[in-house]
C-alpha cells in the first residue's frame, strides 16, 4: 500500500468515476461544458456511407509550448498552419509554412500582450483578461487559429470543400461571436462544409463524459458501422453555439468517437461521408488525416524546444547576461529532486 494513502479517498474517486457522485448539474456553459439530457435509443443514431473522395478538404489545427518558465513570467511558442488535400494527395505549395511566434508574458504584461493578438485576429480591445498565463497562451493560440480559418475562406476555396479545424464552433472567449458568425456566414455562401473535431470534449451525460456513453451505444446498436448522433444542447447556449453539435464514429473499424461540429450549406449525411472519405488511413483511422497531417507540422517536439532555449540562451549572453544569472532565473529545482530520488 502506498504510504499515507487514504482508502475512503480513493473509493470517493471510483463512485464519481462510477457515476455514483454528485453529478446534479454538470453545466457551465461560459468554460463550454454542457450536460446533455435524455438517453439515446436506436433510432437516434444515423447510418451514412462514405462519399467519394473528389473535393478538397483544407485542415487547420495550431500548437503551443512553455519554452522558458521564469516562475513570475513564461517564454511561450505558438505555431498554427494549414494543410489541403485534394482528395488523398497533399498540395505542399498550397499548404504553406506555419505561422510561428514566441513572445514573453507575465501577470504584468498579460492584458497588453493578449490585447495585441486579440486585436490582430478579432479587431479591437478585448473585453476581458485571461485568469492566468498557461489560459492565456491557450487563448493566444486559438485567436490565430480562428484568424486563419477566416484568411482560408477569404482566399477562397471551391464549392463543396471540407474547411476542418481542431475543436468546436463554439465561442468559448468573450467578444469572438461575432467573428465566428461571420466566419459560418463565409462558409455557408461559399458552399463550404465547415467543421469542428474536438479530439477531447467537455461535453456530458448526468455528469460523467458524453462521447464515452454514446460510444458504447453506438456500437451496441450498430457494431462495425460508421454512424453519428446529432445532440440537442438545449437553446440557452444559443449565443455560444455557431453549428450543430454530433457526436460521430467516422471508420467502422476505429476504436475512436469524435464530437464534431457542422456549419452545412447541405445536409449531414454528405459532410460526414467527405470526412469518412479521409478517415481511412490506418495510422489514424477514424481521424481525418489531413487534420492529423497539420496537428504533426505544428506540434513542438522536444528538439526544437531545446534549439529554442538554446538560442535565447545564447542571444542573452551576447548581450551581457551573466550565464550565472541565465542560470538561476530558469532553474527547476524539482527537476534536481527528481533525478536524485
Amino acid at each position: 500500500m502506498l504510504r499515507g494513502l487514504d482508502t475512503r479517498e480513493i473509493e470517493q474517486v471510483v463512485s464519481q468515476i462510477l457515476g455514483e457522485g454528485d453529478t446534479a448539474d454538470g453545466a457551465f456553459p461560459e468554460s463550454g461544458i454542457i450536460d446533455v439530457k435524455g438517453d439515446f435509443t436506436q433510432d437516434d443514431f444515423m447510418l451514412f456511407e462514405t462519399n467519394g473522395s473528389d473535393f478538397k478538404m483544407m485542415a487547420v489545427d495550431g500548437g503551443s509550448v512553455t519554452i522558458l518558465d521564469g516562475g513570475s513570467f513564461l517564454v511561450a511558442g505558438v505555431r498554427v498552419g494549414q494543410a489541403l488535400f485534394d482528395g488523398p494527395v497533399c498540395d505542399r505549395e498550397a499548404s504553406g509554412d506555419p505561422e510561428m511566434h514566441v513572445f514573453d508574458i507575465s501577470l504584468a504584461s498579460l492584458r497588453d500582450a493578449y490585447s495585441i493578438f486579440y486585436d490582430k485576429s478579432v479587431g479591437g480591445s478585448p473585453p476581458d483578461t485571461p485568469q492566468g498565463l498557461e489560459e492565456g497562451v491557450g487563448r493566444i493560440r486559438t485567436l490565430m487559429e480562428w484568424k486563419m480559418v477566416e484568411r482560408v475562406l477569404d482566399n477562397g476555396l471551391p464549392s463543396g470543400s471540407v474547411l476542418a479545424f481542431d475543436g468546436a464552433l463554439w465561442a468559448g472567449i468573450k467578444g469572438i461571436g461575432q467573428m465566428l458568425g461571420r466566419i459560418v456566414k463565409k462558409a455557408n455562401e461559399g458552399g463550404i462544409i465547415l467543421c469542428g473535431i474536438s479530439k477531447r470534449s467537455m461535453l456530458t451525460h448526468k455528469g460523467l463524459p458524453l462521447i464515452p456513453k454514446v460510444q458504447m451505444v453506438g456500437d451496441d446498436f450498430h457494431e462495425k458501422k460508421a454512424w453519428f448522433l446529432p445532440l440537442e444542447i438545449g437553446s440557452g447556449y444559443a449565443e455560444k453555439e455557431f453549428g450543430r453539435v454530433y457526436v460521430a464514429k467516422l471508420h467502422p473499424y476505429s476504436n475512436h468517437a469524435f464530437r464534431i461540429d457542422l456549419a452545412l450549406p447541405g445536409g449531414a449525411d454528405e459532410a460526414m461521408g467527405k470526412l469518412a472519405a479521409l478517415s481511412n488511413d490506418p495510422t489514424y483511422v477514424g481521424y481525418p488525416y489531413p487534420l492529423a497531417r497539420v496537428h504533426n507540422d505544428v506540434a513542438f517536439d522536444r528538439s526544437e524546444v531545446e534549439e529554442m532555449r538554446h538560442l535565447l540562451r545564447n542571444r542573452a549572453l551576447e548581450r551581457g547576461m551573466d550565464q550565472k544569472k541565465w542560470h538561476l532565473t530558469f532553474q527547476e529545482f524539482h527537476e534536481v529532486l527528481d533525478m536524485n530520488r
